[in-house]
């Protein structure tokens, strides 16, 4: 399974961090749990203002994304990842800072499905 989930440019004590602004997150982690491995690619969607989630969901397509873990999605991104190409996304608490911890949390079945969009496009 591919697991994508935005993270910062910034790691504490070797660990990545999860960033809580998916569609301007400047990166994603792509975890294969299979083989452990881990790549961190860039959003290709930073380059507009607007509609970055066409960018990242072809992007997720590419790379055979399965699942986003994410703390906020916007409804444009979650139409075009969850509506349009079926990736299932899955909430991350607020209290879980770090990529591995997230990607854990999913492994056990800890993290509650995301159904619909839970920030505002319109907010800053």
């Amino acid at each position: 399974m591919r697991i994508a989930v935005p993270v910062l440019d910034t790691e504490v004590g070797g660990r990545r961090l999860v960033n809580a602004h998916f569609g301007k997150s400047n990166l994603f982690a792509i975890v294969d749990t299979a083989s452990g491995s881990v790549e961190i690619v860039e959003n290709p969607g930073l380059h507009v203002e607007r509609g970055r989630g066409v960018f990242i969901a072809e992007m997720f397509k590419e790379k055979k994304v399965d699942v986003v873990l994410v703390k906020e999605m916007g409804p444009g991104a979650f139409d075009k990842v969850r509506n349009r190409l079926g990736i299932k996304v899955y909430l991350v608490p607020p209290e879980v800072k770090f990529l591995d911890d997230a990607v854990e949390k999913f492994k056990r079945g800890e993290l509650p499905e995301l159904l619909e969009p839970n920030e505002d496009e319109h907010r800053a």
